[in-house]
């Protein structure tokens, strides 16, 4: 009886490693990088071998550098460097930001040539002077071309930029949230864009401001109502601890040009806490998107799920919670929280094409771990997930991470980053 017992249990340990091994990705190698923050995977719009088609952006910031800039990387075809990760050297950009944050993609319609935005300026002093600075990526050596917010009426910090042609002249425009943290007084937050004029004129665009409000992360989206589109304006705003959807009573998007058109719906504001970054997707695949949001209430941590309502301006909205009990390292002198951006993703091709529900990463940001939630049901009803550890790089914190498949083998390679641990993870889905 006792044998058979044992054999019970090892087999059921067998069976949940074999799962465990089933849904995370295998550590190609690493490398080493002072304070790797945000990463990202853009590929080129050029017609180049696949092999050839991703290049890798890394930013990277000390905290304790005072009125110090920091430094920006990129690493051109990292797909044909997998068999060799441990002695990748990206290379320096420009070291003229101060605290580099997200990187955004620039297309090529925007001015006529292919490129990325950085963002940058954050919270702590000497850093907060935040620019969206150009950069033209389609030759080498990259350089900075320019600084679209250099209209700036205070020292804004900026995070994310999403083109989107507003004044509908034909031209993409930059909308995006930024914030100012004065020494003394209260926050200044807000929507904006900025107006693209043509040409070559990469500084100083117009700024038109949209509301008060955002500050950090946002997304755009569309969400039907009895068969009518409704441009929608999504965000997590961090200083106001609130999930906001900005929309226009027709649907349109007016409001963005039009500031008197624009209706806020506040979906939380009680439970969310400070939101770090949410997305929009259908992680359940019943056709209608979802909003997932990480958000912190100062004390731990939840991954939340938001369902768009048939009606998202009259229906309740329901709060899922997927993942939770996060738990931020202490940052002596400055605040933490956990955890980071949510992404849904996909193992590879055939798991994107089996009708499976994605997955979801999860940066753990103040916990110094990365972790891949696993759904355990494909009904779309059941929202439960498996938390899975994907690296826990003992030390403070993490950072974002890229997932892309850069070797075009039809499976999924994660870049992470380790930002206190110096140190950045390559982990392949392919056998």
């Amino acid at each position: 009886m006792m044998r058979a017992s044992v054999v019970i249990v090892l087999g059921l340990l067998g069976a949940l490693v074999g799962a465990q091994d089933n849904v995370l990705p295998r550590l190609i190698d690493q490398f080493p990088l002072g304070h790797p923050a945000f990463v990202q995977l853009f590929a080129s719009e050029q017609n180049v071998d696949p092999l050839d088609k991703y290049t890798l952006y890394i930013s990277n910031f000390d905290p304790l550098a005072i009125l110090q800039t920091d430094d920006i990387y990129l690493l051109r075809s990292p797909g044909r460097q997998l068999n060799d990760v441990a002695n990748w050297a990206p290379t320096l950009i420009d070291q003229k930001n101060y605290w580099p944050n997200d990187v955004n993609l620039m297309p090529s319609n925007v001015v006529g040539r292919e490129g990325i935005v950085w963002t940058s300026g954050f919270l702590v002093p000497g850093k907060t002077q935040g620019a969206l600075n150009i950069y033209f990526t389609d030759e080498d050596p990259v350089v900075r071309a320019g600084n679209l917010a250099t209209y700036d009426y205070l020292a804004f910090s900026y995070h994310r930029v999403i083109w989107y042609d507003v004044n509908k002249d034909g031209l993409l425009d930059a909308l995006t949230a930024r914030f100012h943290l004065p020494t003394v007084g209260d926050p200044t937050y807000e929507m904006v864009w900025m107006e693209n004029p043509g040409g070559d004129l990469y500084s100083g665009w117009q700024q038109h401001r949209i509301t008060y409000g955002p500050d950090v992360h946002f997304r755009v989206s569309t969400f039907q109502v009895a068969g009518q589109d409704f441009f929608v304006l999504i965000v997590g705003e961090f200083f106001t601890e609130r999930l906001v959807v900005y929309y226009a009573a027709d649907g349109s998007d007016s409001f963005l040009s039009d500031p008197s058109t624009i209706i806020s719906l506040v979906i939380d504001d009680v439970n969310v806490g400070q939101i770090f970054d949410l997305e929009v997707s259908d992680l359940n695949l019943d056709g209608r998107p979802e909003l997932t949001v990480c958000g912190y209430n100062h004390t731990l941590g939840s991954v939340f799920v938001f369902p768009v309502p048939d009606d998202f301006r009259s229906d309740p909205w329901e709060r899922i919670v997927i993942a939770d009990n996060f738990k931020a390292n202490l940052i002596i002198g400055g605040q933490s929280m956990t955890p980071g951006a949510p992404h849904a993703f996909y193992k590879g091709l055939q798991h994107e094409q089996s009708g499976e529900k994605p997955y979801v990463f999860v940066s753990g940001d103040d916990d110094g771990k990365h972790y891949i939630l696993e759904p355990v049901s494909q009904d779309p009803a059941d929202w439960t997930y498996n938390k899975h550890l994907l690296v826990d790089t003992n030390a403070t914190t993490t950072g974002k991470y890229a997932i892309a498949d850069l070797d075009n083998d039809g499976y999924n390679e994660i870049v992470a980053a380790g930002f206190t641990a110096n140190e950045v993870y390559v982990y392949t889905y392919a056998p």
